[in-house]
């Protein structure tokens, strides 16, 4: 195609993301703003179900195989190559990329001097596997960051402590780089839960993803701990099986579990939270996940340990309790005192929903993308 045939035809702006769930979770709306305003939207991703909903609402997919288990040259490789012909293909005025293998890849592809000049968005989700290993992932996955990062027009950061270390590193020029909290929820689907019926048993709920990093070993002490002393009390993860993830925990390990139901992965977290009283989210390390967000918006209060990430939606004492990472006494402890006192849980309930109508608002977050672009000239309105 020629680049006065590229300008003829309406603008164009790339999504890019491990998997379809990235992009359906939390951007849909952004992407259905675009739609809306008449432009191309095409998301370069896994060929799943997230995907093929988007392509539904008039998306357009460029299948591109991430490898989310580590540095795979060849993978990696046939990636960037994707990478390079999609963008041939498109020439978006805007790229958005989303997870380490993207972020990477896409700057690199988006910057380079054949594919002209469409602004690169960077958004930074946490820093998963590869930093919470440490070794030499950690230090490949940082060579990539500093190679690729510095050329992009902005970078999103989701909580305080990644944004100090990519600045502190060098992996961002601090000029670039921008915080905005979370992805938002949708406070309309979440309502604040009524209060918990009497006699019937509490719950405590986890929902994530089966690897280890999410805390899957000391969500089963703290339970086994408590239902030896309280049998009546529930406990339920929430998640699917993440069987090519490099910490995927086996099946055969979580279905030989006796403290707690695996529910697998399931699609009325709504109403899930609705019967939560309590959740348990004893995580390693979080760009700013989600199901806190989710909880926060209905009324749940939460226990879990003080890493990145979590900080950003649980105030200690305030909706929830915080406690120092891989501690299960004290997380045993935590959970145990909002067990027995029902006028906590629901103080913290009520500031978590305080919370999540201030700061996680998906509509202000919203905004806030769109205003970034904006700032990078881009033509989007909000309305």
């Amino acid at each position: 195609m020629s680049s006065s045939q590229a300008n003829e035809r309406a603008p164009c702006v790339l999504f890019s993301a491990n998997r379809g769930y990235a992009l359906t979770s939390s951007r849909s709306g952004i992407i259905r703003h675009f739609l809306s305003q008449g432009w191309e939207v095409v998301i370069a991703t896994a060929d799943d179900a997230e995907s093929r909903s988007l392509v539904e609402a008039g998306v357009k997919l460029e299948v591109v195989h991430f490898s989310r288990g580590g540095f795979s040259p060849l993978v990696d490789f046939l990636a960037w190559l994707r990478f390079r012909r999609i963008l041939h293909t498109y020439h978006p005025v805007l790229v958005h990329n989303f997870h380490a293998k993207p972020v990477i890849l896409g700057t690199l592809v988006g910057k380079s001097k054949r594919n002209g000049s469409p602004a690169v968005v960077n958004t930074i989700t946490g820093l998963g596997h590869a930093f919470i290993k440490g070794g030499w992932l950690s230090k490949l996955a940082g060579i990539g960051y500093r190679m690729a990062v510095p050329r992009c027009d902005a970078t999103i950061f989701q909580n305080r402590d990644d944004r100090e270390l990519f600045i502190s590193n060098a992996w961002v020029r601090e000029e670039i780089s921008h915080l905005i909290i979370g992805s938002g929820v949708d406070l309309s689907r979440f309502r604040m839960q009524q209060e918990s019926l009497e006699n019937c048993p509490l719950v405590i709920l986890m929902v994530g993803r089966l690897i280890w990093q999410k805390g899957v070993a000391e969500f089963a002490a703290v339970a086994e701990r408590i239902t030896k002393l309280n049998p009546e009390v529930k406990f339920y993860w929430a998640g699917e099986l993440d069987k090519v993830h490099p910490d995927a925990v086996p099946e055969s390990w979580v279905q030989s579990q006796t403290s707690f139901t695996f529910l697998g992965k399931v699609t009325d977290i709504p109403e899930r939270l609705q019967h939560a009283d309590i959740m348990l989210f004893p995580s390693y390390r979080e760009g700013v996940p989600r199901a806190l967000l989710e909880a926060a918006a209905s009324g749940v209060p939460i226990a879990a340990f003080d890493v990145p990430g979590v900080r950003e939606v649980v105030s200690d004492g305030v909706n929830g309790y915080l406690v120092p990472l891989h501690d299960i006494d004290r997380l045993t402890k935590s959970v145990s005192k909002l067990i027995e006192d029902a006028s906590i849980r629901q103080q913290f309930g009520v500031a978590g929903r305080n919370m999540a109508e201030a700061s996680f608002d998906i509509c202000a977050i919203q905004k806030q993308h769109l205003s970034l672009y904006r700032e990078l000239g881009v033509e989007i309105s909000d309305e």
